[in-house]
């Protein structure tokens, strides 16, 4: 988990533990429920426009040590929101991790994705003090492929006497397909279907500097993945459609961040910058080389015991070769935040979103044809009511 994260929330998980033999397990959870309504698009394949409860999700995990050095553990995660998921129980995470030395360890099984200040921690929804983590780089239709690979890490902390701390992260594996995932939908809804499951691998690491000014840590992050489909295009009316093969390499991402909290202040800010170079075969579609930019910039002030109060900004630009003022090819989303602690395991989170764009809607992030069939409109007021249990 993000180090920067340590003390986000007033309220932490409270935990249960129980002993089998001489062994305790540790177990965590969460429940999530929310409610949105927009005045224009409809959001995440729900019925907005008319408002819509159909966002729920809940996750359970347990972990254990089995010696000093090595823990294993693992989470099942489901959730139903408009259609995604649609309550299928999938394994989020399950490894085993064996740590020599605080400066050397190793991770196996189905990792955690360490990508910038929040991919590996978007599980933990009671965390943050916001709704939605910044779509820019954090879409939830895209949680599924983006939060764990199945592989391998290697990880430590080295100490660097007075100028704090190096943490650091490298990682290789398989990533994850869903049936029920936001970028199948953006491309079937372009008339492309998919004749088996998609096949993606690669790596990355980050590393973070703990610097010795308490509460501020900075980072680097990079990702490059392979990921190759068998497809199928058939435009309304064909009688039959074309297959072909897509390719993508590299798929790459690059992260500056971050984070600075002192008493009740808390600020954090992160910039990324992708990269999909995809081929067709046969070349039914042009080579397509797109370069994605987006970052934002996030503030909140613990105001009391039970309120947390914060604004964020967060900015998407889909294809920076063409003009970003176009509608279909950025998303600018400015928010305003509240967050209610009712009682150390219950949150209530109130949240406005002011929305300019809608971003490509076959690469989407948030805003699908399926769910807006007489087209997007260029902006879109929401507010989402997101209240949780954990423990």
């Amino acid at each position: 988990m993000a180090a920067a994260l340590v003390g986000v929330c007033a309220s932490p998980a409270i935990g249960q533990s129980v002993k089998v033999g001489a062994k305790e397990i540790d177990f965590h959870g969460s429940l999530q429920q929310g409610f949105n309504v927009s005045d224009e698009n409809n959001f995440l394949t729900m019925d907005t426009t008319k408002g819509s409860g159909a966002m729920t999700d809940a996750a359970f995990n347990a972990t254990t040590n089995l010696t000093q050095k090595l823990r294993v553990g693992g989470q099942l995660y489901v959730r139903n929101i408009g259609e995604l998921g649609n309550g299928h129980l999938e394994v989020d995470w399950a490894f085993a991790d064996y740590k020599f030395t605080d400066a050397f360890g190793v991770r196996g099984g189905k990792m955690k994705t360490i990508l910038g200040l929040y991919t590996d921690t978007q599980d933990m929804e009671f965390l943050y003090t916001w709704a939605l983590l910044p779509q820019s780089m954090y879409p939830l239709d895209l949680r599924s492929v983006t939060i764990a690979h199945l592989g391998g890490d290697v990880y430590g902390n080295v100490k660097l006497a007075k100028a704090g701390m190096l943490q650091y992260t490298g990682y290789y594996g398989v990533l994850q397909d869903d049936n029920q995932g936001g970028y199948r939908y953006g491309i079937q809804d372009a008339g492309i279907n998919f004749r088996s499951k998609v096949r993606s691998e690669g790596g990355g690491f980050d590393a973070r500097w703990m610097a010795p000014v308490n509460g501020l840590v900075a980072g680097y992050s990079f990702n490059q993945t392979r990921l190759d489909a068998d497809l199928v295009y058939k435009p309304a009316g064909a009688p039959v459609g074309v297959n072909f093969v897509a390719n993508t390499y590299p798929w790459r991402r690059q992260s500056v961040y971050g984070d600075y909290q002192v008493s009740r202040v808390h600020f954090s800010s992160e910039y990324r910058r992708e990269l999909r170079d995809s081929v067709v075969t046969p070349a039914l579609f042009p080579r397509s080389a797109v370069y994605s930019t987006s970052w934002f910039a996030a503030g909140s002030y613990r105001a009391g015991k039970h309120l947390e109060l914060g604004s964020y900004y967060s900015h998407y630009v889909y294809n920076n070769a063409v003009a970003a003022s176009a509608a279909n090819n950025h998303i600018y989303d400015k928010v305003v935040t509240a967050r209610v602690d009712v009682t150390s395991f219950w949150h209530v989170k109130v949240e406005g979103h002011f929305v300019d764009g809608t971003g490509n809607p076959t690469f989407t992030h948030g805003f699908y044809r399926r769910s807006n069939p007489g087209g997007f409109k260029p902006t879109t007021n929401m507010l989402v009511i997101r209240t949780g249990v954990n423990f």
